[in-house]
């Protein structure tokens, strides 16, 4: 069965260099911690790379970690393989299409980005190698590798409203009258609006989880799509709504709660405005 729900929402990366995870890999040394940091732009990229060479990324965390999700956002992998702790496999695992069984191995993968979920285990290093890439013989790349355990998914559909994608532009008028604009990387805001929400089961448990990130002193990363991609889903890849498109975020404004109609036993209406931390 495929992944199903809506919004996810994961505790932080824990495979962050900032926060002393390291890699090595067999080629583009040098480029390793792109895929360790959270900026979207800069990859991990192979050198002297085709088909027939087999790349490995060994990611060590900082200690032993606790996991039971691995996201790579936007790479280029076809044929590849994922494992642990000198190459123990993961089990019970399920990817977008649905469940692997035990151990992460694909060799016709089509999506730039990739999801798995899988038993909890304690881990200590992650070992990927990767050999063959969407397009015959081009340098493998990732753009971000996130190893962390999930916090919850949505069982319905709250409205994603004010949607901000910036760039935290400094604007100057020059003496020529024209402007001069200087931008910096982009972030993202969002808010999510429970209109008139079932307090039911199991929408109720949605309210929890939004009431359990309100009381987080930590960030958390929110992935809009949930792992949802294509036109069954998406009649178009809006930026924010694809699979490469999860974002480090942290409550940002009060919540504001009510029951319909001031009777507590209807729907319950909440807005939680969320934004992109540091």
């Amino acid at each position: 069965m495929a992944i199903g729900g809506g919004i996810k929402f994961f505790n932080k990366s824990q495979s962050l260099a900032a926060d002393g995870s390291s890699m090595v890999a067999s080629s583009g040394v040098g480029s390793e911690d792109y895929a360790l940091d959270r900026n979207p732009i800069t990859k991990w990229r192979s050198v002297g790379s085709d088909d027939t060479t087999t790349e490995t990324l060994t990611l060590t965390l900082p200690t032993a970690t606790t996991i039971d999700r691995i996201l790579i956002l936007d790479h280029n992998w076809k044929e590849f393989t994922i494992k642990y702790d000198s190459a123990t496999d993961f089990t019970t695992v399920v990817g977008l299409d649905g469940a692997l069984g035990g151990g992460i191995t694909e060799t016709a993968y089509v999506d730039t980005s990739l999801y798995y979920e899988f038993a909890s285990v304690s881990a200590t290093t992650i070992e990927i190698t990767v050999t063959k890439t969407h397009v015959v013989d081009a340098q493998k790349y990732a753009s971000q590798i996130i190893v962390t355990t999930e916090l919850g998914t949505l069982q319905g559909y709250p409205e994603i409203a004010d949607v901000e994608h910036k760039r935290a532009s400094r604007n100057s008028v020059m003496l020529s009258g024209r402007m001069l604009i200087q931008k910096s990387i982009e972030s993202h805001d969002m808010q999510l609006n429970f209109k008139n929400y079932p307090a039911r089961s199991p929408y109720d448990a949605d309210i929890d989880l939004m009431f359990s990130l309100f009381d987080r002193d930590d960030s958390f990363i929110v992935w809009p799509c949930g792992g949802r991609r294509g036109s069954t889903y998406f009649s178009y890849g809006l930026r924010g709504f694809r699979l490469q498109d999860a974002y480090t975020m942290q409550v940002e404004k009060p919540y504001k709660v009510k029951f319909s109609k001031n009777v507590y036993q209807n729907s319950v209406n909440m807005a939680v405005a969320l934004a992109e931390v540091v």
